[in-house]
């Protein structure tokens, strides 16, 4: 998926992969794994989403919108994070965690 998302920031796709952890249950905030060491972080669009953390090493097909994370140490200072003052140029991102996903809908494979 990074080959594709490298030149658009953001796409419509729909992935399938094993949940590392629920971070959040209200909301159905969770990290997949992307394979190669990558880390997704995802979100359900609805908040109103009640996530059970048993679906901990579950695999799972989700479909969404992925884009890039980005943060204003990128040089990018209209987009995403923006660190101000002395943090500003300091901030270093973790590679692993570049994409994050707007999930519209789950299920659960095996």
């Amino acid at each position: 998926m990074e080959i594709t998302i490298a030149k658009k920031t953001r796409i419509t796709t729909a992935i399938r992969g094993r949940i590392i952890r629920v971070t959040k249950s209200k909301g159905g905030w969770f990290e997949i794994d992307a394979g190669r060491g990558k880390i997704i972080n995802a979100h359900f669009k609805n908040y109103g989403i009640d996530l059970p953390k048993a679906l901990r090493g579950r695999i799972v097909i989700i479909e969404g919108v992925a884009q890039k994370q980005f943060i204003a140490d990128d040089m990018q200072h209209f987009a995403g994070d923006t660190v101000i003052g002395a943090k500003q140029h300091q901030i270093k991102t973790n590679p692993k965690q570049r994409l994050t996903f707007e999930v519209r809908g789950l299920m659960v494979d095996e």
